[in-house]
Formats: C-alpha cells, structure tokens, sequence
C-alpha cells in the first residue's frame, strides 16, 4: 500500500503536499512492481529491419509494454523507428575501415510527456500534465576488429532491446545484424538444455509446462539410460549366471555380452517342442541345440526320411517359346526357375499359342506367336478407335430387341440414332407410355425440382397451338394452367400480344380463373380480371344445369316495404341468393330503419329458395315503412 496524507478540514493545502500524495501513490505502485522482481520488457518492442525498404533504421513493435528498474511503466501503441546511423549525442556510428564493426545498442527510457502549460501564482509557466511515455536510446561501442566488437555497457536507467552490429559500408540493417542475445526481458532463465526468454509470466510458465510435458511424453529431453537405476534381477540365468544392481544401460550391456560369449546359449532356456519323428526337451537353447545336431548327423548318417528336393539333381531340359534355356541344376533349383520364369514381365512371352479365329471385321489373328504377342495383339485390336480400324466393329452381337445382329459398332450406330439421352433434347414421333410401377403409390412420371419461393415457378409441360402456348406450371403452393402467357421469372407475358391471356389456378384453398384483355396485361403476378371459388368451410357445393347454387352455410339477403297501413298486418318476400338442400333451420331478422312498426318482422312459409315476412303496423298510422337485413343458416 502507498503511504498516506492526511489531509484536514480547513487546511490550506501546499502544492509540495499535493505533489508529494501524488508521488507516494506513484512510489507504490513502482515498489511493488520492483518488489515483485517484474523488471523488463513484458510485450513486443521486437526489433527488426525497417520495411518495406530497410535503411539505416530500424522498427520497434507496437504496443510495447516494459517495467525499468525503478518499476516505472513504459508503454507505447504504435509502431515505432529508431535512426541508428548516429547515437544520442547525434555523433555518426559509421564504421571507420574495412574489417571493422562497432555494436550499436538501442535502449528504452521511462520519460515524461509535459503537455497543458499554465501560469502559476508566481506568474512562472508550468505544465499541468506530466504523462508517462517512453524514449529510445542509441548508444555505440567502441570500434574493434571484425568480430572483437565489445556492446555497450546496460544501463541503470533504461532497458535494452536489442544491439545491432554496424560494419564498414554498411547502408542498411538486415535481420542478421540484429541480436537479441542481450535483451532485457522480464523473464531471462538461462540453463541447459532449456532456457527462457519471455515477457510475460503465463508465457514464461507454458514455455516451462512444454517442456515438462514433452519430457514426460517421451518427445524430448529423454533421459539417457546411464542415469536410469536398474535394481538387480531376482531371476538368474538359465546357466546360474546373476544379474546385480546397476544402471539400465549397464545392464543391457551385459545382457548383450553375456549373450554374445560362448556360452550365452547356455543362459537361454528353452520350453519343451513337441514333434514327430522326434521331440526337444526342456532345457537351454544349448541344450536344444546339441539334440537337433545329433538329430541331423543321425539323419544323414542312417538317410532316414526324404531328401529335400535342393539334394536331388536335374538334367537339362528343352527351351522356352523365346529361345531361354533350362540348364542342368537341382530339382529345388529347376523349380523355382521355372516359376521365376513364368511370373517375370516376359513369362507370357515363353509360352506359345495356336492359330486362332479372324475378328468380325476380317481383321486376322496369326498362329506361331506367344502368349503375351496375342495378349498385346488383342488390347491392341480393341482399343483401337480410328476412322480405318475401329475395336467396336470386331466384337459380334447378337439380336436384341430391335437391334439387329451385327457387331459392337453396328448396334452403337443404331442406338446413337435412335436412344433416348439424358443430356439431351428427345423428339418423340410415337406415342409413348410412361405406365411406372404397378403400385398405386408411385408416380409414373416425377418433377423432383419444386419451387422455393413465392416468385418461382417450375414448368411442366408446353404445347404449341396454332398462335399461341398452352402450358402447365407448378408453384410454391398452386397449381397452374395457362393459355398465351409464360412466366419469365418475374412476370408474365403473351406469346402473341395482340390476343388476351388466361390462368386457372388450383391449390388447396381455391379455384381462380386469371385473364386479360388484349390491351392490358398482369403486372408481375397481378392480373387484371379474375374469378375466384373459394372451397374451404363450405361444405358440399352444387350448381345444377338450371343455374341454381345449391349450399349448405348461411346466405344473406335484403327485404323492404314502403306502403299503405289498413290496420294489418303487411308483408314481403325474401329470397334467397342460393338454395338451401333443405329448409333452413334458423332464419334471423335485423330491423335497419323503420316507420310506424308495431311489431315484426316475423318469417313464415320458409322454403329452400326464400322466406315470406311481415310486419304488425301502428294502429291508426295511415302507412307503414321497414328495411331488414335477413340471415338463414
């Protein structure tokens, strides 16, 4: 924590006491940035060579970040350059002579930017703002042969970042007369074989915990055997010889030794092998050794079982096809001539062939050749794909469907002139029937492409009249029907324009019958005229060859009277606006204006077809006036 002030009430405050609050909080935080051992450059401030071009500058990444001696900050946000053709006292660090060099060392300064000038009570200019910034320095050695150029001393003060070896000529920095050997980062851990140079402390610790792992995973730093213990083996050879408490690669340089020597056989065991005609105890690999001795010498002394073929001889033998010859060996030998013979590259060349039939084409097939002649000669044939020789035309084909027999080539040509293509415009002059499957659930014939889009159509079929284009179109949610009108992607226009256009729409909710006249036309998807019939919530729907729509649901309908009152009742009619199936079950009257209406109205003689009503009138009124919206359901 920083050391305290305590100002009181009524106290009238020097500027020292202020400055000097400022500077305990500012020693605090310095303390404990020292305390804490945080000395160095912490992030970036990387120099390199200038760029694009280089020169006799260098640049210094940005933001750089770095806490000097004292625990002062230092920061700056940009990229920086620093001129090292000259040091802080503006004298040159050229090199004076061939052979030499001189080391050059840029180093970074705590500063303080002033800035706010203001007159004080002594009418003496002070600056109100003391900002912390940064400043390089350039420091040169003392010039020496090439390669004996000792750097400048570090610095109390400032930290450095990099020296930069200058020679005799030199008109621009490269990256190799930069070295960072030197440079004063927060964290510096030399050793061996490991050592760290970082700036910040998670950067320091995931250097270190890479090591560790890498070294516990066995991808590096692995430990030499020599410094591996190994305890002593409890089991001893199989001939009694110990194995004594040592180091791992001691130990397996005497398993090594002790194996090679003479009697390293007899440290081996060795488990009981079955077999026939004879068997090998347990023992030691020597002891196995000396019976399969005595089994061989017993074998070839007493010639008990056969001979492996390597012992048998072979006398000479004919030639091959190609003129190879099969000299006198062994029987072993002699057989695996014969198969490295045959499964070499020229093996078809050493085996002869017939005479064989001529191609379709008359092309012919001569005898006296070998295996592999016949088998290049027949590739050959087939492939072949000129204008004078053609592979297609050699192969035989039988009758199939309407392809006559022939070749290859002739049922090609025939399917070429007359196949259905994929990729391909189709002119069908028959009629064709496209049945599908038998099952009723599987279309004949599928449009797999669908709309996405309100605005985007698919067309399925196009036939051309005498004028003009019926066509049938699948929409995002309707199904259409139109005669001179095509839609092209944004609206629609007439094959022929002098003649009107028409569209049935179909989908879910209703039928619409779409046109234009001849001097108008629909404006994206918008026309002019049409009729709609709507399904949905209508139940049944019937109009009869007389004209009549016959529906259940509620109509809606109009009555009025205007007329002479004798003291009765008066009346009109209502019919309705369709024909019910049946009477309707509620007929519901809404008085709209009316006149010297006593009562009413009131239905009767309800039909299908319409509805009487009437009305009682006010006695001795001389006439009587009513308008009423009527309902039937």
């Amino acid at each position: 924590m920083a050391n305290r002030k305590d100002f009181f009430f009524r106290e009238r405050v020097t500027e020292a006491e202020l400055d000097s609050a400022f500077a305990d909080l500012e020693d605090a935080d310095h303390n404990l940035a020292a305390d804490l051992g945080f000395v160095g450059v912490l992030a970036n401030a990387v120099v390199s060579p200038h760029a694009p071009v280089p020169n006799l500058t260098v640049d210094i990444s940005g933001p750089g970040i770095a806490l000097d001696q004292q625990g002062q900050r230092i920061f700056f946000s940009a990229l920086q350059n620093a001129n090292v053709a000259q040091d802080d006292n503006a004298v040159s660090t050229e090199v004076s002579g061939d052979g030499k060099e001189k080391v050059v060392s840029i180093f970074v300064k705590f500063d303080r930017a002033l800035s706010d000038p203001r007159i004080d009570g002594n009418s003496q200019s002070v600056f109100f703002r003391r900002d912390e910034s940064f400043k390089f320095l350039v420091v040169q050695g003392a010039e020496a042969a090439a390669g004996a150029a000792v750097p400048p001393a570090l610095r109390s003060d400032a930290l450095l970042l990099a020296d930069v070896v200058r020679s005799f000529g030199q008109a621009q920095i490269g990256g190799d007369a930069i070295s960072t050997a030197r440079r004063q980062d927060a964290f510096v851990l030399s050793g061996a074989p490991r050592s760290i140079r970082r700036g910040q402390t998670t950067e320091a610790i995931s250097d270190l915990l890479g090591f560790y792992n890498a070294h516990v995973g066995g991808t590096a730093d692995r430990h030499a055997a020599a410094a591996i213990d190994y305890a002593g083996g409890n089991t001893a050879w199989a001939d009694g010889g110990q194995n004594p408490a040592t180091t791992v690669e001691a130990q397996i340089d005497k398993i090594v030794a002790d194996l090679a020597a003479e009697g390293g056989a007899a440290k081996i065991g060795a488990a009981a092998t079955e077999g026939a005609p004879r068997a090998l105890g347990g023992g030691s690999v020597k002891s196995q050794l000396d019976a399969l001795l005595g089994f061989i010498n017993g074998h070839i002394t007493v010639a008990a079982g056969a001979h492996v073929s390597s012992a048998i001889a072979y006398a000479a033998g004919g030639a091959w096809k190609d003129g190879t010859a099969n000299p006198a060996t062994t029987v072993k030998a002699q057989l695996d001539k014969l198969v490295s013979d045959l499964v070499a590259d020229a093996g078809a060349n050493r085996i002869g062939v017939g005479t064989r039939t001529n191609w379709l084409d008359g092309s012919a097939n001569p005898a006296g050749v070998s295996i592999l002649a016949a088998l290049s000669k027949i590739i050959n044939d087939l492939s072949e794909h000129s204008d004078v020789a053609d592979g297609a035309a050699r192969i035989g084909a039988r009758t199939s469907g309407t392809l006559p027999a022939g070749s290859v080539r002739s049922q090609l040509d025939a399917l070429n002139a007359s196949a259905v293509r994929t990729n391909a415009a189709n002119v069908f002059s028959a009629t064709q029937t496209v049945n599908g499957t038998a099952d009723e659930k599987v279309p004949a014939v599928a449009t797999n492409v669908a709309p996405t889009q309100p605005a985007q159509r698919k067309l399925l079929w196009e036939s051309a009249g005498e004028s003009y284009k019926y066509r049938l179109y699948a929409a995002l949610f309707d199904f259409e029907i139109t005669a001179n009108a095509r839609w092209d992607g944004a609206q629609w226009v007439r094959d022929v324009a002098a003649f009107a256009s028409s569209k049935l729409d179909f989908n879910t909710n209703f039928f619409r019958l779409n046109s234009t006249d001849a001097n108008n036309a629909p404006i994206g998807d918008n026309w002019p005229n049409n009729f709609t019939i709507e399904m949905i919530g209508h139940g049944h729907q019937v109009i009869d060859v007389g004209g009549n729509l016959i529906s259940p649901g509620a109509t809606e309908t109009y009555i009025s009277y205007l007329g002479p009152f004798n003291n009765a009742a008066v009346g009109t009619g209502a019919p309705f606006r369709k024909v019910f199936p049946a009477q309707p079950s509620s007929i519901t009257f809404t008085m709209l204006n009316s006149r010297n209406v006593a009562s009413g109205p009131f239905g009767f003689f309800p039909t299908p077809i319409g509805t009487a009503a009437f009305v009682g009138g006010t006695i001795g009124q001389p006439d009587v006036q009513f308008a009423c919206h009527v309902l039937a359901t």
